[in-house]
């Protein structure tokens, strides 16, 4: 994928459009099995940059073989690493992405009509979690607005987990949604549940007695705010499963966090 960020108009009759150029920055660490898929979805942009901490599998190897420029960069936390990516990035407008993601045609067109009209600084951007196999739409999961796009130079990104990016200007909002690949299934699920919490036990408040009594009395409520209130039982057996698995993680986050202030 050859780079050309250069910002052109063109116009017809009375009409002028302006081509904004688009970068797609993407932060991996052994994304060997979603990298090649997350930059073929984005085919169209001006240039793929791919953002790596230290990846020990084939990322890099399949990244630049897909196109992209690759920048190794060490880890510190999200928001630090999305920043850093944001620098990298040469063109009018940013678009974030993860590996496990993928833009389709239909988002990549929108994107497209609206940089080239539009007076935003950003846009949220809807999500489309396909979770044990299938899209979920219900449950809280659909649609979760995040900000993705932005205009160069216009947002910084805070936080360290959960990072979420402050902008500078007006924001505006997508139709189309990002498709998220994010838990094919229950291992993964736990894997990521288990990094989240090693980081939320250390920022948690309140007292140990406080804490346990959170972890003991939070889940079973949660669970029938996401199963019930916010109809997780229409995505079937897989609303089931993933109800009851953040309800499971409403209490590993305190239990850690109580064990944390135990050994302190």
């Amino acid at each position: 994928m050859t780079t050309h960020c250069f910002t052109t108009s063109s116009s017809r009759g009375r009409v002028t459009r302006t081509i904004r150029t688009l970068s797609i920055v993407i932060l991996t660490l052994n994304e060997e099995h979603n990298i090649a898929e997350c930059i073929a979805s984005v085919r169209g942009a001006d240039e793929v940059v791919v953002i790596d901490s230290g990846s020990s599998d084939r990322t890099l190897e399949f990244a630049a073989a897909s196109g992209a420029r690759v920048i190794l960069h060490p880890m510190t936390d999200f928001s630090e690493q999305r920043n850093f990516a944001n620098q990298q990035a040469i063109c009018d407008w940013i678009l974030h992405l993860d590996a496990d993601e993928r833009v389709t045609p239909e988002l990549m067109r929108e994107i497209r009509q609206v940089t080239a009209a539009t007076e935003a600084d950003a846009f949220r951007v809807p999500t489309l979690n396909w979770m044990l196999g299938a899209p979920f739409r219900h449950g809280g999961w659909y649609p979760q607005y995040h900000i993705r796009l932005l205009r160069q130079g216009r947002g910084t990104w805070g936080r360290d987990v959960h990072e979420s990016v402050y902008v500078n200007g007006f924001v505006g909002r997508l139709k189309e949604p990002i498709v998220h690949h994010s838990h094919p299934d229950i291992s993964s699920f736990i894997l990521k549940l288990d990094r989240y919490t090693d980081y939320e036990a250390t920022v948690a408040g309140g007292s140990a007695t406080l804490l346990a009594i959170r972890a003991v009395f939070e889940p079973g409520p949660y669970f029938i705010y996401k199963y019930v209130l916010q109809q997780g039982f229409r995505d079937g057996w897989r609303g089931l499963v993933m109800s009851l698995l953040l309800a499971y993680y409403r209490s590993v986050g305190y239990l850690k966090a109580l064990e944390l202030r135990r050994r302190r």
